[in-house]
């Protein structure tokens, strides 16, 4: 039954194909594209130990027909400690993912029929459409990310493994919506049972989670919610029952330079991993330099975690940014970010 799924998403990416090449319309949105993301991070535990971590990403969108484009992009990572040097369980620094030396976080199809609608099938990773925005994406602690309430009770598309899935996103001028369905259990390998192409919801289970989105003179407001027919519990046994996640996280400019912004998220699922996340912070925007502080509280099963993140984000030019950072956790930890991209 299940090895039939395989061929409903063959037959669905064939489908998208055919109307693509049918459609006489032209959005104007694909267009062939090759880009290159380096980031090296320097990390020191003030009185202790240090870690050298890098990220490669690679990525290409290649229009198929009118409307309808193949993208892929892929990740490799490489660190000098053998694990990370934080102890903390948010995860201070959202490149940090030990040795990779090569996996997918997109490979799929997307057909886009008008200005406003989005249809992807294939490879994806959450991290590249959900808890996304211009504030967060400054910070480099993961959980201005996907928040602990999901990343910790789920073994989903969570940066750096990723799915097969349906996604969906509608966007209007201040309106958005975006909705999808994964394989329960995301991979980052190509071969055996870690297979990142691999479908099985009898045994992985299914992820669904939707979002919706208002955006208005420079202000963004998310609320989404998403549940797993199953999930794990904090000493990492599988339970049967249904497990969901329900957040909030709004994003307030005062000014063009200044926003503050506030998160808030919660899981019902008893024995859950991580239970509760809140967060606040705030951005300012001087020349070429933006200035960040966030600090939050995460509620685990075995501790309490408070952390707070100290960041400024340099441009060098349009292709460099340098990006020094502190983070106070149990423990504080500097770091040092250089970014290259085009």
């Amino acid at each position: 039954m299940y090895s039939k799924i395989k061929w409903v998403l063959f037959v669905i990416c064939f489908c998208i194909v055919a109307m693509g090449m049918a459609e006489e319309r032209d959005t104007g949105k694909w267009k062939p594209e090759l880009g290159m993301e380096l980031i090296s991070e320097q990390q020191v535990v003030l009185g202790g130990n240090s870690n050298f971590v890098n990220l490669l990403r690679l990525n290409a969108v290649l229009p198929v027909a009118r409307g309808l484009a193949f993208e892929v992009a892929s990740i490799s990572t490489c660190m000098t400690a053998d694990e990370s040097i934080g102890g903390d369980l948010q995860v201070f620094s959202n490149i940090d993912a030990g040795n990779i030396p090569f996996t997918l976080s997109i490979c799929d199809f997307t057909w886009a029929w008008n200005e406003s609608n989005e249809l992807s099938v294939g490879v994806r990773n959450m991290n590249e459409d959900y808890f996304v925005s211009p504030v967060t994406s400054l910070f480099t602690n993961s959980s201005c990310g996907i928040v602990p309430t999901i990343g910790m009770n789920y073994p989903i598309a969570n940066y750096p493994v990723a799915s097969v899935g349906v996604h969906y996103r509608y966007a209007a001028e201040r309106f958005g919506l975006q909705a999808s369905v994964y394989n329960g259990t995301a991979y980052r390998r190509f071969t055996g049972g870690e297979n990142v192409f691999r479908v099985c919801p009898k045994s992985d289970g299914l992820f669904a989670l939707t979002q919706l989105e208002y955006k208005h003179k420079g202000s963004v407001y998310f609320l989404g919610m998403c549940g797993r027919d199953r999930y794990e519990d904090f000493e990492g046994s599988e339970m049967s029952k249904f497990g969901a996640t329900l957040w909030a996280y709004g994003e307030q400019r005062l000014t063009d330079n200044l926003h503050l912004m506030a998160s808030y998220s919660h899981a019902f699922a008893p024995g859950a991993a991580c239970s509760d996340f809140a967060g606040i912070g705030g951005t300012f925007a001087c020349r070429r330099c933006e200035f960040g502080v966030f600090t939050d509280c995460a509620w685990f099963s075995e501790r309490r975690e408070f952390a707070t993140e100290l960041t400024c984000k340099i441009l060098v030019n349009p292709y460099i940014y340098v990006q020094p950072t502190m983070h106070i956790i149990d423990k504080c930890i500097g770091s040092l970010r250089v970014g290259i991209s085009f």
